[in-house]
């Protein structure tokens, strides 16, 4: 997908633990492949040798949360969350932990959340949906896809969801 084609979407920064860094390239992977602006830094937005927070999480309008039992104790992750949370941004739990739903920070708690702990296509389109409806309140006017753009993106998402499935079981 061409640089200009996601400049009507929403721009996300990915926040998560170092151990599930694997997780969140597969879901950077996945969001890319359906036009989204995703940004994940190889080191989080708080790395011990700068001075102040990475410039992506200014740019962004909305923060994925890949929650996990390693994000729930990170205190980079901590920090990356309440410096978006004091600018207004808008943070977004994704639950990829059975066992991470329950442990949520109360803070967190109350705020809506996509749950992908059962790997399913409804729930991967659940947080498309979702974060259509961010592009929206933006003020990014998220142009429908053409038919033909419907039907390759749907392929895709199919296909996405098949190779994790496989790629989970064979684990």
């Amino acid at each position: 997908m061409s640089p200009q084609s996601n400049l009507d979407r929403a721009r996300i920064y990915l926040s998560f633990a170092d151990e599930d860094r694997a997780r969140a390239m597969e879901l950077v992977r996945w969001l890319n492949d359906g036009g989204w602006h995703i940004v994940a830094d190889e080191r989080h937005a708080f790395a011990s040798d700068t001075s102040g927070p990475s410039r992506h999480l200014d740019d962004c309008d909305v923060v994925l949360c890949v929650v996990t039992a390693g994000w729930l104790v990170s205190s980079d992750c901590d920090r990356e969350i309440s410096y978006c949370a004091a600018r207004g941004k808008l943070i977004l739990p994704v639950i990829c932990d059975q066992g991470a739903a329950g442990l949520l920070p109360a803070a967190l708690d109350t705020l809506p959340r996509i749950d992908l702990t059962r790997h399913g296509v409804i729930d991967y389109l659940k947080l498309m949906k979702t974060l259509t409806q961010v592009s929206r309140a933006a003020g990014r006017d998220v142009a429908p896809m053409p038919r033909t753009g419907v039907r390759r993106a749907w392929r895709r998402l199919c296909l996405a969801w098949m190779a994790v499935t496989a790629w989970r079981r064979s684990r």
